[in-house]
């Protein structure tokens, strides 16, 4: 099945490396999917073909890093997409936990910045899905640090993943490799399908929740009509 999907999309760009960094730019496959694809593609070289999925999902870092933040600001103003961008808003909030969690682990031990650094990096480390160049620049995006290393941290920590997945593919022997890019591909349909439905149950219990009620003031006498009872009472 790699092999099909390889000549097909070799078919269109007309070169195996040029379908490799287009591969990881996309968001749907990203550089795991395109390291998975590559194992289709016997005639490249193995190197020079990780370095094209390396250059082609760093090339995306910068914009989405740039973008991020403007995109989401234009959605929630808008009263039709507002509901979206919040959406992705506190998506991305979600994700951005584990970065600041590696930053409070070395309180003390190293600067605020560089813990974010450190964060980053590791959270695109992970070769799994929803964690790619694309995520890990959205979230770079948002969080308070600077664009070059916030930048640096998402391209050192995808190519991290990149030797962590070439090393796993090479005990993998070939007629599995359909199998894993199955797997992968299932377990990003499922990742995004969970999401789905956390923010459906969200927005659910928020319709459902009572609007709050202000409370109830006492009533209060103007202090001319007590006036007025007291002299009748005397």
């Amino acid at each position: 099945m790699t092999e099909s999907i390889a000549e097909a999309l070799t078919s269109l760009t007309g070169n195996d490396y040029l379908t490799l960094f287009l591969l990881s730019a996309i968001p749907l496959t990203e550089l795991r999917g395109a390291l998975i694809i590559m194992g289709g593609m016997p005639e490249v070289n193995r190197a020079l073909g990780t370095l094209c999925c390396i250059a082609g999902s760093a090339a995306i870092v910068l914009p989405v890093i740039l973008l991020v933040r403007p995109v989401i600001n234009r959605l929630k103003e808008n009263e039709r997409l507002a509901a979206v961008g919040k959406g992705i808003e506190a998506n991305l909030a979600d994700k951005a936990k584990s970065v600041h969690k590696v930053a409070k682990k070395g309180k003390g031990r190293f600067s605020a910045d560089f813990g974010k650094f450190l964060g980053l990096f590791v959270f695109v480390a992970i070769p799994l899905p929803m964690t790619g160049a694309w995520t890990g620049a959205a979230i770079g995006g948002m969080l308070d640090m600077s664009v070059w290393k916030a930048a640096l941290a998402v391209v050192l920590g995808n190519a991290a993943a990149s030797l962590v997945l070439l090393a796993l593919l090479a005990f993998v022997p070939g007629e599995y490799i359909d199998i894993m890019l199955l797997a992968f591909a299932a377990l990003a349909v499922a990742l995004f399908a969970s999401w789905v439905l956390m923010r459906l149950h969200a927005r659910r219990r928020r319709k459902k929740k009572p609007p709050h009620k202000a409370p109830k003031r006492k009533a209060t006498r103007h202090p001319d009509l007590e006036l007025k009872t007291d002299n009748k009472n005397s």
